[in-house]
Parts: C-alpha cells; structure tokens; sequence
C-alpha cells in the first residue's frame, strides 16, 4: 500500500495522468469537429456578414421589419441582356432564363411572362377598378368631375393612345387605364415587350430576367452556383452576341466568400511555411517541427470544435483572424523547445517544463483576461473571435504542459545557441541605462506624431469587400429600372390591417410633399397598390357620382347611344385577401405581418437626401420608427468601440493587480510599459498610412496586449537569457508574418487590423527586455 502510495504522488504518474487527461479531451475535440464537419447536415460555414453584429433588442418590430425586406431582397438575383440587334436580346434572355431553371439553383426564374399570368394580373385589377384611383384621379373627381370627359376626348384623339372600342365599352372614363399606367411606372421603368420586360436607356434595348433563389445567397451550395450562372453568361454571349449585366447579395456574398478563403490559404499557409523554415534552421531537427505543429493542429483542432458547438457555426471572419492564430499559439512550443536547445546534454524534460511554466502560464492567464472582455458583450462578432482565439491559445498551452515532458525526453545535440553573441549583445545594451529610458521614450514621442491626425470610421461597409465590377452592374441596373435596394425605411405598426393601411395612406400625403421637395427620390409603400376599405369605399362613391352625374355628357359627347351606368356593386379587398393573390408578390415583402399584438408594415425610402427632416417627423409619431441598418450597425459599433476601450482599460488594471502581487508595482509598470506604448505605436502605423481607424483596431490592441505581455513575462521570470530572447523573437516573427499577412487583406477593417497588429507587435519585441530586472552589486 506504501508503495502504491508513493507512485501516485510521483510527479512523473501525475504527469502521465495529466497527459492521459489531455489525450481524452483531444479525443472529444476530434470527434466534435468530425461531427459537425463531416456528417453534420448543415454547414458549419457562415458567410452572412450580418450574423456577426447583434439583434436590435431595442426594437424587435424594426429587426423583424428589416429581415423581412432584407430577405426577400437578399434571395433575389437580377439579370439585364442587351444587344445590338435588339431580337438577340430577347433570344438570349429566354435561353438564360431556360439554363437558370435547369440549375436547379433557383425556385423561380422569370423570363417571358406567359399570356395566362398577364391575363391573371390583368383580370385582378379589373375586376377591383372601380374602387382604385390615383392621386390624380382623386383630386380631379373631387374638384373638377367635368374635366374627366375632357380627359377621355383627349385619350381618344391621341393616336398614340390606342383606346379601342372593348375599352371604352368596359371602362368609358378611362379611369382603369390611368390607374393600371400608374401602377405599371411603380413597379418599374420595365414594361412588357415580346411577353418580357424590357425597357430603353440611351437609345439601346434591355431585357430583364428575374430568379428567386433556392437557399440562402450566404450558403456554400448557392454560392458554388456563381461560377455555373458565369459559364452560362459566357456561353450566351460568344453564341448571341450580347452583354450581360448582374446584381443580387449571391454575388458580393460569394465574392467575400472567395477573398475570405484565399486570404484564410494564404495566412495559413505562409504562417505554417515560417513556422518550418524558422524551426528547421533555429533548431535542425524534425522533432521540434512535430511538436511545434502538434500545438498549432490542436489549438486550431479545439477552437474549431468548441466555437462550432456553441454558436452552431463558425464565421468565414473567424476564420481568417483563426488562420492568424498559428503565429501565436506556436509561442508556448517557442519557449519550451529553445530551452530544451540551450540545456543541451544537461536536458530533463520535467525541470524544462518548471522552468517556464510560470512565465507561460501567466501569460496565458493575461491574454485571457484580455479576451475576457469581448467574450463579456452581447456582440456575437467579438464573442466568437474571442472564443475562438481563446480556447485556441489555451489548448495549445495545454498541449505544451501535457505532452511535452513526455514527447521530449530525448535532449537536443549539444550545439551553441543559434545567434547567441547578437542575443547577448542586445542584453548588454539593455543594460545601459540610457538605453532603458531612451528607446521606449523615442517610440513613444515617433508614435504620438500620426496620432494627431487620428479619424475613425466606423461605417460596416468596411467590413466587407465590395468589387468594382460588382458595384458598376448594380448602379447601371440600378438607373435602368428606376429603383435601387434601398435599406432606409420607416416602419409603421397598427393594431390591425384596416388602421394600418389608413396610416399608411396619411403617411404618402407626407412622403408625397417630401418628394416635391426633395428630401427622398421616391418611396415604395403598400397603399400603392392597396387601398384601405375605407379609401376604397370613397373611390368608389366618387366613381359612382362620377358616373351619375357626368354619364349623361359623356355620352352627348361621344354621341353614345346608351348612358354609361356603373352596374357593379362595392365589394372591398381586405389587405389579406390582396396577400394571398400571386399579383402581390413582388410587394409582399412590404408587409412585415404580426409583431406582438400589432401589425407593422415598412415604407421604403429612395435616396433619401435630408435625414434630419425624416427623422423629425417620426420621432413625433408613436406608431412609426425610422430604421436605416448601415446608419445603426455603424452607430453600434461606435457605441462598442468605445465599449471595447473601456473594457482594455479594466482588462490593463486586472492585469496591472496580477502582475503587480507577483512583481511588485514598479517592476509591474515595467512589464506593462512596452505593451502600451506598442498598442499607441500599432494604431500610429495604422494612422499613418492613411487607414481611418474602427472597432477592429481596438480588437488588435487586446492582441497586442495579451503577446505583448507575454514577451515582458518571460523576461521578468528569466531574466537575462539568451534562450528566453531567441524564444520571443521566433514568436515574434511567426505573428509578424502571420498578421503582416493580414494586412494585406481586401477588406479594409482586416487590412487596418493587420497594420496595427504588425506594427504594434514589432514595438513590443523591441521594447520587451524592459521588463528585465536589473540586479545591482
């Protein structure tokens, strides 16, 4: 029993526990990540760039508007042909419309409009004529009736009007034809040619195709669609002669999709080939190698597992800052292994561990404080890339602790330290104290110059690359329709279907005023195409009295035979029964439905020139609530930048009190001053090429914070040691490399980020034999 006693106390059991331990969790990770990306139904990839900002908690009838337009604008993907000879358009277009059915991409694909759903909508409208009017009609029947006869003869005479007898038998007033012109000019500035929809712009013909897709624009299998609908694109042209124009969220989404990609390959490739070279001629050995990429493989292994369990899928922007984290998790393995070089024969593996185990476990302990912060907000943005680099960092620190001793028995050959005489060199010049006060305080002074032309942006559209080519296809498409994807809206709730759309009907009087004025270029509301019961009911007594009392004239005039009589009686169309009719479907996203014990619909504003002026009136309505989703993302991430600053801040204290039991304040000052004047240092290089200045700057300075730190530690705990400087600058290198990469990035808030990282991270290495403890004889 003594003897059983004592083998369990021995560290070299334990440590075979602990490493047994790991190898179990390993295992779960292992299985984890299999599951969800091998066998797992959904894709564990999101692209959609709006799933990483939060829900608009103040607001659920504004959030619930806003995905109800977003969505329906989002599933819509738009096609324009054009030609020189104007028959090959339409050749063309029928042929892309066919090869787009037969993708099986989409769930609808308009081309050519078939006689019978022409006919559909047509019938829908005049069925219901009697009780719709514009604008127009209802001020004239209003005030000047007599003037409609006018307004027929006029009609009549007009050779280009094409009033044919059928027409003025069904509807003598000519009051269906204005209302349906109307309506045709809301829609769009297309109208039916050839059965499709087309329209002129600067003498030349353009023909409209419409799809509807099946999935999401953000998932993988649309957007491997992209390439299919560009092969067909080319086909078409070389085989018809035409030009084809696109837009729809499925192509910027597939576009971010591919950059993010090639930026994840190329970070994570170029990091992994530093992490060789650098191994392989520091150390000359492929048992380094192994190890090294053992602690990044389960670092990455872990932090793709765990984020996936939890948010249920991982953010193609968390996997490209993830690619970046192979430069930082190989730290641990740095320091560990670079001791194991400088003790060459004299090598134990278990007393190599004791040695840095403090240094690396405290540093660990403040990147995660570091981290903590984000992990805290309600932003699911940051709350995954903390998590993410978190459970990253820590699994591979978990690694170094468990396997290490036991997978690095064997010593190293006994060789001197690779550059020892610069190492100490720079020790012996850190030892001056001109040096020690005069290096940090240049940095310092050379950092805060660009500061002074700090400016920072904190527009989402930085979040995402938008392609030129992308952008000039959706303007020209944009101006040939007269209609754009505004997300400016107003949402207006009720407390049922009736009073909403009497609301809606007040509200055009204004938007109507505001487009004379030149607050908005137009708007798009339901009340367009529906009237409320009420409104209906008043149309149709204005059209009965119109009758009534100008039939009579009408037919002297027109030496009619018989008096026009209005035979059909008021039956109004409930906005429910308008819903279900497939002649609302292109408005139907417009009506957001039940929110609560309400019903709330949005108007959509075009190009809106006046803010304040929209703003104003709504903030005075109770029922209405203007909602611009880039104005209140880019406000709310205003709102956590400085959130984000105020959390490094309590981060820096919590740190400062560890460090300062540990060290003592003034020794503590020291670890903490190369971090900080890095992190001034990072958004001054970030500053000074020009970059404005967001969140994600803020996000670099945790990083630099935490590695930073990390560098001072080590210095604190070993003081002057050759190893420990060849350790942190491997470190160093393989995380200027990787986020060096990253700044290379399309997306310009990963851009920026890099730029600070890179820049701040290199000051820290500079600065980090601060933080040595000068021993006086």
């Amino acid at each position: 029993m003594l003897k059983s006693n004592s083998s369990t106390s021995d560290p070299w059991f334990m440590g075979k526990r602990i490493a047994i331990a790991w190898l179990g969790m390993v295992g779960l990770f292992f299985a984890m990540l299999s599951y969800q990306w091998l066998w797992s139904a959904q894709s564990p990839i999101e692209t959609d760039i709006l799933k990483l900002l939060p829900k608009n908690q103040q607001n659920p009838v504004a959030e619930q508007a806003f995905e109800a337009v977003s969505n329906n604008l989002s599933d819509k993907v738009v096609f324009v042909v054009t030609a020189p000879e104007s028959q090959n358009s339409y050749t063309a277009a029928g042929k892309l419309a066919q090869d787009l059915s037969d993708t099986s991409l989409f769930t609808d694909v308009v081309g050519q409009v078939d006689e019978q759903q022409q006919s559909l909508w047509a019938a829908y409208y005049f069925q219901h004529r009697f009780q719709q009017l514009t604008d127009e009609q209802r001020q004239r029947l209003t005030q000047q009736p007599q003037a409609q006869t006018q307004h027929v003869l006029q009609g009549i005479y007009n050779p280009f009007a094409g009033v044919t007898g059928n027409e003025l038998s069904s509807d003598p007033f000519l009051i269906f034809r204005d209302y349906l012109s109307q309506l045709t000019q809301l829609s769009s500035a297309f109208t039916l040619n050839n059965g499709f929809l087309s329209t002129s712009y600067q003498g030349q013909e353009y023909v409209l195709v419409t799809a509807t897709l099946k999935d999401s624009p953000y998932s993988l299998s649309a957007q491997n669609g992209v390439s299919h609908i560009e092969q067909i694109e080319q086909s078409l042209t070389e085989q018809y002669h035409v030009e084809f124009y696109h837009t729809g969220v499925l192509f910027y989404a597939e576009f971010g999709t591919q950059s993010a990609k090639s930026e994840i390959s190329t970070i994570g490739l170029f990091s992994l080939l530093g992490v060789v070279v650098l191994i392989i001629g520091v150390f000359r050995s492929a048992a380094p190698l192994s190890l090294a990429l053992l602690s990044i493989t389960i670092g990455l292994i872990a932090a793709l597992s765990v984020t996936t369990w939890l948010f249920g899928t991982v953010h193609l922007f968390s996997l490209v800052f993830g690619a970046s984290l192979i430069g930082v998790s190989i730290d641990y393995a740095f320091h560990y292994l670079t001791e194991r070089l400088a003790a060459g024969n004299q090598w134990d593996s278990k007393k190599g561990l004791k040695h840095i185990f403090a240094a690396i476990t405290m540093g660990l302990l403040t990147s995660l404080i570091g981290y903590m912060g984000m992990l805290i907000a309600p932003f699911p943005g940051l709350q995954q890339l903390a998590l993410f680099s978190s459970i990253g960092l820590a699994a591979a620190y978990a690694t170094v602790v468990a396997w290490y001793p036991i997978l690095a028995v064997k010593p190293s050959k006994t060789r001197p330290l690779p550059g020892q005489l610069i190492w100490q060199h720079w020790l012996n010049v850190w030892s001056k104290p001109v040096v020690r006060r005069a290096l940090p305080l240049t940095c310092l002074i050379v950092a805060l110059v660009p500061l002074a032309n700090l400016q920072y942006d904190d527009d989402i559209r930085q979040l995402q690359a938008m392609p030129e080519s992308l952008k000039q296809q959706e303007t020209f498409i944009s101006q040939l329709s007269g209609l754009n994807s505004s997300q400016q809206m107003v949402v207006v709730t009720a407390d049922d279907d009736e009073q909403l759309l009497q609301k809606l009907e007040a509200f055009n009087r204004q938007l109507n005023q505001w487009q004379n004025q030149g607050v908005i270029e137009g708007f798009q509301s339901l009340t367009q195409y529906i009237s409320s019961s009420a409104m209906q009911k008043s149309d149709y007594k204005l059209i009965e009295d119109l009758y009534r009392n100008q039939g009579p004239a009408l037919a002297s005039t027109l030496k009619l035979t018989d008096v026009p009589q209005l035979t059909q009686t008021f039956e109004p169309v409930s906005l429910q029964d308008y819903l279900t009719h497939s002649v609302s479907e292109p408005v139907r996203f417009l009506y957001v439905g039940n929110v609560g014990d309400q019903v709330a619909s949005v108007v959509l504003l075009k190009e809106l020139n006046n803010i304040e002026t929209v703003n104003e009136y709504v903030a005075d309505q109770p029922d209405m609530s203007y909602l611009n989703k880039a104005a209140e993302i880019s406000a709310l991430f205003a709102d956590y930048r400085i959130k984000v600053m105020d959390l490094i801040a309590v981060a820096l204290l919590v740190i400062g009190g560890v460090l300062t039991k540990r060290y003592g304040f003034s020794h503590a000052i020291k670890i903490l001053i190369p971090s900080l004047i890095a992190c001034i240092a990072g958004l001054a290089a970030a500053s000074a090429i020009g970059s404005t200045l967001n969140l994600f700057n803020l996000l670099a300075l945790i990083l630099i914070i935490g590695i930073g730190i990390d560098y001072t530690l080590f210095f604190a705990e070993k003081a002057r040691s050759p190893s420990t400087l060849l350790a942190i600058t491997l470190s160093a290198m393989t995380t200027l490399l990787s986020f060096g990469l990253l700044s290379l990035s399309e997306t310009h808030a990963i851009h920026s980020f890099g730029i600070t990282v890179l820049s701040g991270i290199f000051v820290a290495w500079l600065l980090s034999p601060l933080a040595i403890k000068e021993r006086h004889s």
